[in-house]
C-alpha cells in the first residue's frame, strides 16, 4: 500500500497538472464537477460557479439540473473549530472559503479554509476496470482532512447529512427509513414507502434505496429527523444524540435527514481522513425482455460476491484504505499516458471516466439453481443528457475507445443485448436498430424502422471487429455471424450513394454525404475482417474486394475539385466541407482502406477552419454554429500531426474548463458560446478516449470454432485441409451496363406487377428470396419449382413447400446458441495483457432461429422485394452524378478462391 504521505504528494502533483490553464497563470476548474458519481441514477454534482468560492454556497444537484426543475440533492457537510461552524457542503452556515479544486479520475478534491484550519474534501468515485464487483458497487466515497495553519492545536468535529430527496422526483413521496448500529459500521437505510418499480419521475428512479454510512468508533455519533433540528444540535454541541426521528412523512416534510458526526479532539492535522460512504441501490437493477418473450429481472453485477446489499457496503466502507490506493494507481496510470499527449487532454479525462461509467447498469441473470448467474453478464447504458433510451448505439459507439482501452470485455457486454436481440425473430429490420429500447431501466427492445440504417449498421460492424480485435474474443462473431454479414450485405446495397432519407448521428439527412458514406465502406472492410476471423474465405474475399472498390470510388467523389479537402458531399460546391470524424475507424481497426494523403489533406484544412473557432470546428459548412466535443477527439486522433491533435484537443478543454452554463461535459454544443446543445453527463464522453485507444495492441482472434455452423445463421463447411469455410450471399450488384441495368429494371417492374397480381393465390412463405440475397441474382438463377399453395376446409391458404436453394448459396436453416462471455474482469488498461481475479464457468441459452420454416414471411419478403427494387433505382440514380468515375470492379466471386 502507497503511505499516505506518497498518496497525498502524488494527488498534489496531478491537482496541480489538471487545475492550470494551458499557459500556467491561474486555476481554473469546469462549471459543474461530480461528486458522487456511480450509476445512471446515482449522479450528483455540484456546480462551482467560477473562480469566486461559489461551490460552498451550493446544494449539490442529480444530473438532470440542466434540464430545469427542482433537482437538488440534499447533502450537508459542516465543521466546527473552536466552537465556530463553517459550512463545506450545503447552505445554511457560514460557508468555508473555497481556495481550489483538483481533479483526477477518480476524485475531485476541494481545498478550503474554515477559520484557523484548511480543510480537503475528497470525493472519490472508484473506477475498477479490472474488477467487475468492485466497478458494480453504487457506492461512493467523501472524506475530509483538517491542517492547522497556524501551527497550533484547534477544537475540531465534523458533520455530514443526506436528505430523502435522492430517492424520487416526486418532492412529495412518502419515505421511511431505519438506522442500524453494527460492530464495523454504522448507517442509515432510506426508502419509499411505496416504491414503483422501472418508474422515473424526472429522470430520478423511484425503486431504489439509499445509504448513508460510517466506520464504527467510539467518537462517532448519529441522529435522524428534520435538516433544522440535526443541523442545530451539532451546531450547538458538536455532536448528535443518537436518536431516530420515527414519524415517516414525505420527503419535504420538514425534509428529515440522516446524519453523522465525528469528534475529532484538539489537534494540529488529522492522522487519517473521516469518510462517510454513500449508496443508492436498485435491485432489480433491470427489467429485460429476453428475444425469446420471457421478462428476465437483472440484477446489479456486484450481489454475484456478496450475499446482501449490507454486506457489500460493510467491505465497501471498512476497505477505504485499499481502494484509496487503487484510485490512486489508477488516476497515476491514466494521467501519465494522458499527459503524455498534452497536460490540457489530461484535463478532459479527469472527467471523462466517472461520466462515462457513470452511465451503465453492469447486470446478471438468476441461474436455473436459483444463484445469480455470473457468467450471464449484460451491461446497459442510459441514454443521458438526451433520452431514456437503452443501449443507444451512436452513443456507444462514442463511447467505445473509452471501454476498449481500460477493458474491452465491456464493449462485449454492451453489444451482446442488441446482438441477441436483433439475431432472433423478434427483429426484422434489413439495417441495425437504433437501440433497445425508449425506456430506461425496462429493457422491451425496439423494432421500429428508423433512417438511420447506414449509420447504425456501420457501427455496429466497426464496433463487433474493435471489441474482437482488441480483446481477442471471438465469440460474438460466431454467435451472429450471420447477422452480421446481412448488415454487410445492406451497406453493399446503400452506402456508396446514401440518400437524403439516410441521416447521420448528428441527425443530418444530406444525399451523398461523405462522412456517412466512408462509414459504411470502412464497416464493410470490417466485415472482411470477420470473415477472416471465422474463415470464410469467401466471404472475405467478397467484402474486401467490394470495401476497396468503393472507397476507391469515394475517394474520387468526396474531394473538392482542387483535391485538397473532403466534400460535405459529393459534387457540392468547393466551399462545403464536413468534420470526417468517420475516418477515425479506419485507424483504430487499422484497415487502412483510406488513403493517407486524404488524412493529410484533411489536417490541413482543419487547422485553416480551427483558426477562427476558439471551441473547436464545427460540424460542417451548413451547421456553423454547431459542434460535438466526441467527434473533434475523434478527428484529432486522426491528424497527421501533432499540431492539430493539440488544437482540437485544446478546444475541447476550453469548452469544458472555461466556460458558464456549459453543463456537464455535453457532447453537442454551440461554438460561439460554448453553450450546451445536448448530451449533458453522457456515457459518450467515453470518445475522449480516442487518442489513446489507438495505441492499444490488437490481439489474435480466438474463435469457438464449435459454434460455426450452429450459433450462425450462414451454413459451413469444413475442407479435408480441416479449413472453415462458407458459401455467401453475394449481395447486390451496384455497377454494370447501362442497358443491363435498364433491362434488369424492366424485368424487376415486371416481377413485381406479377407477384401482386398473384398474392390472392400465393403465400409467400416459401418465396426462394432469403435475407440478403439481391432481386439480380434470383433473377439470374430462378427457382427450379415452386409448389401450389394448398387451401384447408376453412379456404386458409396453406403454407407452400420450400424450394430448392441458390445453388450459389446453399443455406440450412439458421439455428443458434449463446455462449457465455469471456471472464469479464479481464482488463486492458494502458495496453497491458488481459488479467482476471476470478473464474466464470460458461454456460449455454438456447434460443429460437432468426427465420423460421422454408423462408421468410410475406411482410419480410415484400420489405426485401422493395428493397431490390430501391436499389435498382438507386443504380440508375448514381449513373446521373456528374462526377461519377467510372464504375470500380464488382465481383461475383463467392466461389472463387482467395488468392
Amino acid at each position: 500500500m502507497l503511505p499516505l504521505l506518497c498518496q497525498v504528494v502524488l494527488l498534489s502533483l496531478l491537482g496541480l497538472v489538471l487545475s492550470q490553464s494551458p499557459s500556467g497563470s491561474h486555476l481554473v476548474w469546469p462549471e459543474v464537477v461530480p461528486v458522487a458519481v456511480r450509476s445512471p441514477y446515482f449522479s450528483c454534482w455540484m456546480l462551482t460557479g467560477t473562480q469566486d468560492g461559489a461551490a460552498s454556497t451550493q446544494w449539490p444537484q442529480f444530473w438532470s439540473y440542466v434540464n430545469g426543475g427542482d433537482a437538488i440533492l440534499g447533502w450537508a457537510g459542516l465543521v466546527r473549530v473552536d466552537n465556530a461552524t463553517y459550512q463545506w457542503l450545503g447552505l445554511g452556515f457560514t460557508p468555508a472559503n473555497l481556495t481550489d479544486i483538483k481533479l483526477t479520475p477518480t476524485r475531485t478534491i476541494f481545498e478550503m479554509q474554515a477559520g484557523p484550519v484548511n480543510l480537503t474534501i475528497t470525493y472519490m468515485m472508484p473506477i475498477e476496470p479490472s474488477d467487475w464487483v468492485q466497478q458494480s458497487l453504487p457506492f461512493s466515497y467523501v472524506s475530509l482532512e483538517v491542517a492547522s495553519t497556524d501551527g497550533l492545536p484547534h477544537d475540531v468535529e465534523a458533520y455530514a447529512d443526506i436528505s430523502g430527496e435522492w430517492l424520487s422526483g416526486n418532492r412529495s413521496s412518502e419515505i421511511q427509513w431505519t438506522t442500524v448500529v453494527g460492530n464495523d459500521i454504522v448507517y442509515h437505510e432510506v426508502s419509499l414507502a411505496s416504491p414503483v418499480p422501472f418508474q422515473e419521475i424526472d429522470h430520478q428512479a423511484n425503486d431504489g434505496v439509499m445509504y448513508h454510512a460510517i466506520s464504527q468508533g467510539p467518537n462517532v455519533t448519529w441522529q435522524t429527523g428534520a435538516g433544522a433540528v440535526c443541523r442545530g444540535q451539532f451546531n450547538s454541541t458538536g455532536n448528535l444524540t443518537n436518536g431516530m426521528d420515527m414519524d415517516f412523512r414525505p420527503l419535504d416534510g420538514d425534509f428529515p435527514v440522516f446524519a453523522f458526526a465525528v469528534s475529532l479532539g484538539s489537534i494540529k492535522s488529522t492522522a487519517v481522513p473521516v469518510v462517510w460512504s454513500l449508496g443508492y441501490v436498485r435491485n432489480p437493477a433491470i427489467q429485460y425482455l429476453t428475444p425469446s418473450g420471457d421478462t428476465q429481472l437483472r440484477s446489479p453485477f456486484f450481489l454475484t460476491q456478496y450475499s446482501s446489499v449490507v454486506d457489500a457496503m460493510t467491505t465497501f466502507v471498512t476497505n477505504y484504505p485499499t481502494a484509496s490506493q487503487r484510485a490512486s494507481e489508477f488516476d497515476q496510470s491514466l494521467t501519465q499516458a494522458a499527459t503524455n499527449i498534452s497536460s490540457q487532454y489530461a484535463g478532459i479525462l479527469s472527467l471523462a471516466p466517472r461520466i462515462a461509467f457513470g452511465g451503465l447498469d453492469i447486470t446478471v441473470s438468476d441461474g436455473t439453481d436459483g444463484q445469480l448467474n455470473a457468467s450471464d453478464v449484460k451491461t446497459f447504458m442510459k441514454d443521458m443528457g438526451n433520452s431514456r433510451r437503452v443501449n443507444p448505439v451512436e452513443v456507444l459507439y462514442q463511447a467505445f475507445p473509452m471501454y476498449l482501452y481500460l477493458n474491452a470485455s465491456f464493449a462485449r457486454s454492451l453489444l451482446s443485448p442488441l446482438l441477441e436481440y436483433q439475431d432472433s425473430a423478434s427483429y426484422r429490420n434489413p439495417y441495425a436498430a437504433m437501440d433497445l429500447g425508449f425506456n430506461y431501466s425496462a429493457v422491451a427492445g425496439d423494432n421500429l424502422t428508423h433512417n438511420q440504417g447506414i449509420e447504425q449498421t456501420g457501427n455496429m460492424l466497426i464496433m463487433t471487429l474493435a471489441h474482437a480485435r482488441i480483446s481477442g474474443d471471438g465469440s460474438l462473431i460466431s454467435e451472429h455471424y450471420g447477422l452480421l454479414k446481412a448488415w454487410a450485405d445492406y451497406l453493399i446495397n446503400n452506402t456508396l450513394t446514401p440518400t437524403i432519407n439516410q441521416q447521420s448521428a448528428d441527425h443530418e439527412a444530406i444525399a451523398n454525404s461523405t462522412n456517412l458514406s466512408v462509414k459504411g465502406i470502412i464497416a464493410i472492410g470490417a466485415m472482411a475482417e470477420l470473415s477472416r476471423a471465422v474463415g470464410d474465405a469467401d466471404s472475405l474475399k467478397l467484402y474486401s474486394r467490394q470495401a476497396s472498390a468503393f472507397i476507391k470510388t469515394w475517394q474520387s467523389l468526396a474531394l473538392s475539385s482542387d483535391q485538397q479537402h473532403l466534400l460535405l458531399d459529393y459534387g457540392d460546391s468547393d466551399a462545403t466541407w464536413s468534420l470526417a470524424y468517420n475516418l477515425y475507424a479506419d485507424r483504430l481497426l487499422g484497415l487502412n482502406l483510406v488513403d493517407p494523403s486524404t488524412y493529410q489533406k484533411q489536417t490541413a484544412f482543419y487547422q485553416s477552419v480551427a483558426t477562427s473557432h476558439e471551441f473547436g470546428p464545427p460540424l460542417d459548412s451548413n451547421h456553423t454554429g454547431v459542434t460535438n466535443a466526441a467527434w473533434l477527439l475523434f478527428a484529432s486522433a486522426t491528424a497527421s500531426n501533432e499540431t492539430l491533435a493539440e488544437t482540437l484537443t485544446t478546444a475541447v478543454w476550453e469548452h469544458v474548463f472555461h466556460l458558464a452554463n456549459g453543463g456537464i461535459l455535453p457532447i453537442s454544443y454551440n461554438t460561439a458560446q460554448g453553450q450546451i446543445l445536448s448530451g449533458s453527463a453522457s456515457p459518450g464522453n467515453g470518445a475522449m478516449f480516442a487518442p489513446l485507444a489507438l495505441g492499444i495492441h490488437n490481439t489474435t482472434i480466438s474463435v469457438p470454432a464449435q459454434l460455426l455452423g450452429t450459433n450462425s445463421s450462414t451454413s459451413v463447411g469444413t475442407h479435408e485441409s480441416g479449413t472453415i469455410s462458407k458459401r455467401v450471399n453475394v449481395g447486390a450488384i451496384i455497377g454494370g451496363a447501362i442497358g443491363g441495368i435498364y433491362a434488369l429494371g424492366l424485368l424487376a417492374t415486371a416481377l413485381l406487377i406479377w407477384q401482386r397480381k398473384s398474392r390472392q393465390s400465393w403465400h409467400l412463405v416459401g418465396v426462394p428470396f432469403k435475407h440478403g440475397t439481391s432481386l439480380l441474382r434470383s433473377l439470374l438463377h430462378p427457382p427450379q419449382s415452386l409448389s401450389e399453395p394448398q387451401s384447408d376446409s376453412k379456404g386458409t391458404i396453406a403454407e407452400i413447400s420450400a424450394p430448392p436453394l441458390d445453388p450459389l448459396d446453399p443455406q440450412e436453416p439458421p439455428s443458434r446458441s449463446s455462449l457465455a462471455g469471456r471472464n469479464p474482469e479481464s482488463v486492458h488498461f494502458a495496453s497491458s495483457e488481459p488479467t482476471a481475479s476470478s473464474s466464470r464457468s460458461p454456460s449455454n441459452d438456447s434460443h429460437g432461429s432468426r427465420t423460421s420454416g422454408s423462408g421468410l414471411d410475406s411482410s419480410t419478403y415484400v420489405r426485401e422485394l422493395r428493397d431490390e427494387v430501391e436499389n435498382l433505382r438507386r443504380v440508375m440514380q448514381e449513373l446521373q452524378i456528374d462526377r461519377l468515375a467510372p464504375p470500380p470492379e464488382y465481383v461475383l466471386a463467392a466461389q472463387d478462391s482467395v488468392a
